[in-house]
């Protein structure tokens, strides 16, 4: 891991930056070029400091689940050392790293951010995390407005004294994947039910969150886990306000997982997701060193055929080629509706459907006929 600083007095920017694939790409994916060209110069107020960790890439069976939650806990336990009031926290992940991050806001925004030296220790507030029915600070707090907490155990007590109610400034992933941002299918080692207790969602206190998603994938094993607002079937029940497109947004890339997350050697195809996540950084408050360059001729840029380059192949002979939906129907379950939030497809998408008679992916051309969608006519970015 890797933690870059050039912090001066007053409100700071923390920078968060997590990698990891299930793929065997592992070099300069675009976490790793977006940590590369954030800021930690000490040019100016509010400075910025950068914390970059390679993730547990290459890691299967048992070492995995060991690896992920270490990661996010050198990560929380990064914040809590360089946080201070009135910092701005922006996370950032691919695959693997999307999942972690997303799970490390979960944990923040559930737990909080501890105090340094406080008497409650990260291990106990992560233990406490993997408890469903455990308050969060949040309710802590609320219910302490409401009158004393005279029954509290002391944890609680201490939560409400040490643990810092905080938000999340940006949340912003590349394509995670998997319910659990672990592939469907099941390596010795691995227990999907132990990563349960991790929490993925679009909680309140994440201010803005965005998600950069492969229209190309088709390993069925690599389904996205796109954020979802939960409407209960209860209609006395409270809905939160839709969250406008300037603070939430999931986007479809033209590409495969790995050219939507990088990493993948002359690929083109990862420069727009990785324009795209750093114009909505920027226009959150985070600095950069320089702007990306998106090259002349990514509309000819070869869609890398993971289906069939995966496990040298023989994930091709095992499973069959899987189209990911684009604003599939909504989950229900017996409490409630589950609906994609602000799922929208970029703009080049189209250029490269109008550009090559050989680009027409069967999940974009079924999305356009549900939608009564003329692909030849969009420009731009469209909602989907």
């Amino acid at each position: 891991m890797e933690s870059l600083s050039a912090a001066g007095p007053g409100k700071k920017r923390l920078a968060v930056f997590l990698d990891g694939t299930w793929n065997s790409v592992s070099d300069n994916t675009n976490v790793w070029r977006l940590r590369a060209l954030c800021s930690t110069k000490d040019t100016g107020n509010p400075a910025q400091l950068a914390y970059y960790d390679i993730g547990v890439n290459g890691v299967i069976g048992g070492a995995f689940g060991k690896g992920l939650l270490r990661n996010i806990l050198d990560a929380y336990e990064w914040l809590v050392e360089n946080y201070n009031d009135g910092d701005d926290i922006f996370v950032f992940g691919f695959s693997r790293g999307a999942f972690t991050a997303r799970s490390l806001t979960g944990f923040i925004t559930k737990c909080g951010l501890l105090r340094p030296g406080a008497p409650l220790s990260v291990n106990q507030l992560f233990a406490r995390y993997r408890r469903r029915d455990a308050l969060t600070v949040w309710k802590l707090h609320d219910d302490l407005v409401a009158g004393p907490l005279k029954a509290s155990a002391l944890e609680e007590r201490w939560m409400l004294k040490y643990s810092r109610r905080v938000p999340i400034k940006l949340v912003a992933v590349w394509d995670t994947v998997g319910a659990l941002g672990i592939p469907a299918f099941s390596w010795e080692g691995i227990s999907r039910t132990s990563f349960r207790f991790l929490d993925t969602g679009l909680r309140v206190p994440i201010e803005n969150a965005f998600h950069a998603l492969a229209l190309d994938e088709h390993r069925n094993s690599f389904m996205p886990t796109l954020w979802t607002k939960r409407i209960p079937t209860d209609p006395q029940a409270v809905i939160a306000p839709p969250r406008p497109y300037s603070s939430v947004e999931q986007r479809w890339f033209a590409g495969a997982h790995g050219n939507v997350g990088g990493g993948y050697p002359n690929d083109l195809l990862a420069q727009a997701p990785l324009s795209w996540i750093i114009e909505k950084a920027r226009s959150h408050g985070l600095a950069f060193r320089s702007d990306i360059e998106v090259d002349d001729g990514a509309l000819d840029a070869p869609i890398s055929d993971s289906y069939r380059e995966f496990m040298r192949g023989s994930y091709a002979i095992l499973s069959k080629r899987h189209l990911r939906p684009i604003a599939s129907p909504p989950g229900r379950d017996p409490d409630a509706t589950y609906i994609n939030v602000n799922e929208t497809i970029d703009g080049s998408v189209f250029e490269r459907y109008r550009h090559s008679s050989s680009y027409r992916p069967a999940n974009l051309v079924e999305w356009s006929t549900r939608k009564g969608v003329d692909l030849d006519a969009v420009m731009g970015w469209v909602d989907a």
